[in-house]
């Protein structure tokens, strides 16, 4: 409503402006014309007086124009009050109106060729501006035979008509639409205040209303006709309300099976990954024993190092088990100082394969803060993925490090994965295997947000897959 008063005002204003502008012109015109036309009869009565009613444009030479001819040309302009030339024909200046220099008061000494070309071409009259509003007019002078004897130059200077009328008007016009304006704003107030005072409440009682408690609602009474927006919006609200908390409650019933659905299969894959290699560790150990080519201090030495290995994965899997009895939930893990090789080495021994690896290219230890066990099934969670993607086929999986900054690859030559699936590879419970239960990359992306460490994928069709991860020391 005030935008359309302001148009409304800003239009009226544009187009006083215009309309006075157009008066100006047709104003303008019309004196110039009247002035041009009593000019011209002037002139006429001074040239008949100079040299007789037989005028022709041989007459403008002082030899047959007489010295006073000069001073009626002064004359005029004393009696219209603007300043004129009178020129040959051949454009050369004849005499001017002042005493001071012609080009002082505007007036070229020879006339603008195309100025003569076009009266000479049948234009009656031309205006030729000469800057500051002001501009010439130019005519030919006649004699009663109709035949041009001179040509006359008459400056002119614009004036705007009415600008006090003009300003008065504006004025006027101000305080009508500032009253209007005052009135449409006082109007707009009154109903946007009744409007947004139901709307406010209906705000408040949304922020009150609590989806997630299995309770009643707080319905919104308004005393409205049947056909009144208000009435219909409360009655909307009442109903979406209610729906609103029927659906928070299926959906919070829903999400609390989902979650223990996932924390089971979760825990199931925690518990699940060790076991493989604890049992392809242990068939190792017994045909190294069985083997009676077999050197014992070699099979001493394998056993105590597979005892440490199954002894730390057992305490592993004993804590899972009594965190998820317990709180249901995986360990929140215990931040230290560990050995990031012998982190590594331990993965490579679980999980070792033939002709597959996975093999550690590392120089120097690092020492990284973080649970001990957690990174570790990272990095296990990663090197089961790899040799999963290798499969049967030939391939080799690496682990490599890098320092300053320290850097985790976990790098593989299988098939590499597309666009589609990389978008997707650290979802819950999505898999491209069909035996896969879909938590391991979620795992490791969980494990590696604990840590705050970083992880970047760089993969593709036939190009192997890396993951590098930025551990911060």
């Amino acid at each position: 409503m005030l935008g359309v008063v302001l148009l409304g005002f800003l239009l009226t204003g544009a187009a006083t402006f215009i309309g006075f502008a157009r008066l100006d012109e047709d104003y303008n015109a019309a004196r110039l014309l009247r002035k041009e036309e009593a000019v011209a009869r002037s002139l006429g009565f001074a040239l008949r007086g100079a040299v007789g009613d037989t005028v022709e444009a041989t007459s403008l030479s002082w030899t047959a124009m007489p010295g006073a001819f000069a001073n009626r040309i002064v004359e005029i302009e004393e009696v219209h009050g603007l300043p004129l030339a009178v020129y040959r024909l051949d454009g050369g200046l004849f005499v001017t109106s002042s005493f001071d220099h012609p080009e002082s008061r505007g007036f070229p000494v020879e006339a603008d060729p195309e100025v003569l070309i076009d009266l000479a071409q049948g234009a009656t009259r031309l205006e030729v501006p000469v800057g500051n509003g002001d501009f010439i007019a130019y005519w030919y002078q006649l004699n009663k035979a109709g035949r041009p004897v001179a040509l006359v130059a008459l400056r002119y200077t614009s004036r705007s008509l009415e600008a006090q009328s003009r300003m008065d008007l504006l004025r006027i016009l101000s305080g009508v639409f500032g009253l209007v304006f005052a009135a449409a704003a006082a109007l707009a107030f009154l109903l946007a205040r009744s409007i947004s005072r139901p709307l406010s409440r209906l705000g408040a009682m949304m922020e009150r209303m609590d989806v997630s408690a299995d309770v009643g609602f707080e319905p919104r009474r308004d005393a409205a006709g049947e056909g009144d927006e208000i009435a219909l919006l409360v009655k909307r609200y009442n109903q979406m309300a209610d729906n609103v908390r029927r659906s928070a409650a299926a959906l919070a019933k829903s999400e609390r099976e989902s979650a223990w659905r996932e924390m089971a299969m979760q825990v199931a894959h925690e518990i699940k990954n060790p076991l493989t290699p604890m049992k392809l560790g242990v068939q190792q150990l017994e045909r190294r024993a069985l083997d009676e080519n077999a050197d014992l201090r070699d099979v001493q030495q394998r056993v105590s190092e597979l005892s440490d290995v199954l002894q730390g994965q057992i305490d592993l899997l004993a804590r899972i088990a009594d965190e998820f009895s317990t709180l249901a939930r995986l360990p929140q893990g215990e931040m230290k100082p560990h050995s990031l090789r012998r982190i590594l080495e331990n993965v490579v021994r679980l999980h070792e394969k033939p002709q597959v690896g996975p093999t550690l290219i590392m120089t120097d230890d690092v020492e990284v803060v973080c649970d001990e066990d957690q990174l570790g099934r990272m990095v296990q969670n990663l090197v089961i993925n790899a040799q999963q993607a290798i499969g049967e086929g030939e391939g080799q999986v690496e682990i490599v490090v890098n320092q300053n900054p320290i850097e985790l690859i976990v790098r593989d030559s299988g098939p590499g994965m597309s666009d589609e699936v990389a978008e997707r590879m650290f979802e819950p419970r999505f898999t491209t295997r069909g035996g896969g239960s879909g938590l391991g990359l979620a795992i490791v992306k969980a494990i590696a947000d604990r840590h705050s460490i970083e992880v970047k994928c760089n993969t593709g069709p036939g190009q192997g897959t890396s993951f590098v991860m930025r551990i911060s020391s």
